[in-house]
């Protein structure tokens, strides 16, 4: 039974985590950095505190508030500070599960003023009955405690939601947490490493929008 759906925004609603690559890649020359490919894939879903963890790694001169300034700038000048584009069915998908009764939430290692400016815009934001953002400072994905804390501010049972997610650590978050876990891939495939924390594996949202109505109380 699936009551709740908690949503991740990054790669899931907003197609923003190819553009924030490109941003750290074309910034990171200049701030004496390398951060690979792996760094990348592991940071996604992370809070910044756990980004930052990750891009210091073997880069003694990194400086996580110059990183992220730089990126501000790249998005900036690229015109992604005040928009970025929906992944397709996200709109739908929130209006069709309100219609139904089924409650959503979103869950993103965001913070609350990035998640204003992609979903408030596009008027999505009032199609959500609670909201965690990486403004709460809760413990990053993989830890399932910002799962955990949306249900309890739907007042949901964690094991009747299901959690919609693109990233390894926020499947690993909503295995731990008891959810029903989604993927909907982007720039993390799926496979054996990811295989025991998925329930579903789904092309898009229309194809998670169907699972979830179809266990409905």
């Amino acid at each position: 039974m699936i009551r709740a759906a908690l949503f991740d925004m990054d790669g899931l609603l907003i197609d923003s985590e190819r553009v924030y690559a490109r941003g750290v890649q074309a910034v990171m020359g200049g701030l004496g950095v390398n951060i690979t490919d792996d760094m990348l894939m592991r940071s996604l879903g992370t809070n910044q505190a756990a980004t930052h963890a990750i891009f210091a790694e073997g880069n003694p001169a990194y400086d996580g508030p110059a990183l992220f300034r730089a990126l501000g700038e790249y998005l900036t000048e690229n015109g992604y500070d005040r928009r970025m584009p929906l992944k397709p069915w996200a709109r739908e998908i929130l209006e069709n599960l309100t219609a139904r009764g089924v409650l959503c939430a979103l869950v993103t290692s965001s913070p609350a003023d990035q998640a204003e400016r992609y979903l408030g815009g596009p008027g999505l934001l009032p199609l959500f009955s609670a909201a965690v953002t990486g403004d709460l400072r809760l413990p990053s994905k993989p830890a399932p405690d910002v799962f955990l804390r949306a249900a309890e501010l739907l007042g949901v049972d964690i094991h009747d939601c299901a959690v919609l997610e693109d990233s390894w650590n926020g499947l690993r978050a909503g295995r731990a947490a008891g959810a029903v876990t989604i993927m909907v891939p982007d720039m993390a495939p799926y496979g054996p490493g990811i295989a025991d924390c998925c329930d579903h594996v789904v092309r898009d949202l229309r194809e998670a929008e169907a699972i979830i109505l179809c266990r409905q109380p």
